[in-house]
């Protein structure tokens, strides 16, 4: 039979859980090592994937990464990559889905390759924005720009 106790104890354990199941953000004081979140279609193909060497999670608003990727998919069944945006430093804002940085940023897609410093992505308009040194490659044949 299970005491008293042990009841209680899992009681509370279930309360706990069941009240950390509705926020599913995640803080904590240390940096987390080989931060990676993903996320998908409706249909459940990824989206979006955000890795980082490590991750600051004391303020989950502001989540400070150092080694970020962030590959932007199809969302398709395919599966393929659009575009990738790699910096050492990044600060990602969750709610407003912004990304942005103070140091290099390298943002690849088959067509064009962009480099730069002092940036920010806005993944509800899929806009970014590099404020110092930007470089810029056409991958693809520019027919007519210069006639």
């Amino acid at each position: 039979m299970i005491q008293r106790s042990h009841i209680r104890l899992l009681l509370l354990i279930t309360s706990f859980l069941t009240v950390n199941a509705q926020d599913s953000r995640v803080s904590t004081s240390a940096p987390v090592k080989n931060y990676a979140v993903s996320f998908f279609s409706d249909d459940g193909y990824p989206r979006v994937r955000v890795v980082g060497a490590s991750a600051d999670l004391s303020d989950t608003t502001r989540i400070r990464l150092t080694g970020m990727e962030l590959i932007l998919y199809s969302g398709l069944a395919d599966r393929s990559i659009e575009t990738t945006l790699d910096s050492p430093i990044a600060i990602l804002e969750p709610e407003p889905e912004l990304v942005s940085g103070p140091d290099q940023v390298k943002f690849d897609r088959p067509d064009i390759e962009v480099e730069g410093y002092d940036w920010s992505y806005d993944h509800q308009t899929r806009r970014i924005q590099i404020h110092r040194q930007a470089k810029v490659v056409f991958k693809t044949p520019l027919k007519g720009l210069l006639e």
